[in-house]
């Protein structure tokens, strides 16, 4: 398992580094930056939504997915209950930090630590994480960086390219539609340019700022440690006792364990937030995650939760 973090990490930040040159170099701008990120969000993300159902349709398969929702649906419901307790203050960084709290990096780590420690059952679980995570992302994240005044924007996000893209996904499933090959293969290559973007966007935003300030402020170190420690064991604790598959149990706790994700830059920029700040708990937290998923996972077990 620490290998697969190890390994991540190392991509994210030479990805993280070529952004900061990009940006340095002149060759990446503010506007251009934020014209990426509405291409990633509108484009990239929802390809790789889409991609993720196209598998051979089983009521088992079925079955199982309902169980991963209900259960990535409670645990997102723990996270944003842990992040509305600790982050009470009505600050400009508040949103920002609740965002960083509930929402974590868990297509880029999760998927190949569901993959390496589970197989592709664990891959299989976590896209019913997934799906719950973009549908909560456009909603709920989008009422968070707004206000009270997101409502109406929520509204049109239920019909965003990311939404459709997970309804057209699901009913293609559940439908056993076959897409051509040949559209798969494109949406696949759209959606491979996911994880390279959004970290060539959170290079380029840190970029702007001292590249070494992140590491100074106690405060970026108490928000990592909620989302790295604090979120996944109250999700390990609130699965303790259900009777339900301990990989799917897992996998969910390994993906709501995994570091703050480059989506909440990306919204910050979209929504004026504070981008510099919000990546800078994304690189800390990153660096954190190889101490502590090994360190959630081990717990999971000593309460339990065993494969």
């Amino acid at each position: 398992m620490l290998s697969i973090v190890l390994e991540k990490i190392g991509i994210m930040f030479f990805l993280l580094g070529l952004g900061v040159i990009c940006l340095k170099g002149g060759i990446l701008n503010e506007e251009t930056t934020k014209r990426l990120t509405t291409f990633l969000l509108q484009i990239v993300s929802p390809a790789v939504i889409f991609v993720s159902y196209q598998m051979a349709y089983s009521h088992e398969l079925l079955v199982n997915l309902g169980y991963s929702f209900a259960l990535s649906i409670a645990a997102f419901l723990i996270q944003i209950l842990v992040a509305a307790v600790v982050v009470r203050k009505r600050t400009f960084n508040g949103a920002i930090e609740k965002l960083s709290i509930i929402y974590s990096n868990c297509g880029f780590f999760g998927i190949p630590l569901a993959d390496g420690i589970f197989g592709r059952e664990g891959v299989f679980y976590l896209t019913g994480y997934l799906t719950v995570f973009w549908f909560f992302f456009w909603t709920h994240g989008v009422i968070l960086m707004i206000g009270r005044g997101g409502v109406k924007e929520t509204a049109k996000n239920l019909f965003s390219p990311a939404i459709v893209g997970m309804i057209l996904g699901f009913l293609t499933f559940i439908l056993k539609i076959s897409v051509p090959d040949v559209i798969i293969q494109t949406l696949d290559s759209v959606g491979s340019m996911n994880t390279p973007l959004a970290m060539l966007i959170a290079g380029a935003t840190l970029a702007q700022s001292n590249l070494f300030s992140c590491f100074t402020k106690p405060r970026i170190y108490l928000i990592s440690l909620y989302k790295l420690i604090l979120v996944p064991v109250a999700v390990a604790l609130a699965f303790r006792f259900l009777p339900l598959n301990p990989v799917m149990l897992l996998t969910i706790i390994i993906a709501s364990a995994c570091p703050v994700g480059a989506s909440c830059t990306m919204f910050a920029l979209r929504y004026g937030k504070d981008s510099i700040y919000a990546s800078q708990l994304f690189i800390v937290s990153t660096l954190l995650a190889i101490l502590s998923i090994p360190l959630v996972v081990t717990f999971s077990n000593f309460i339990g939760i065993v494969v």
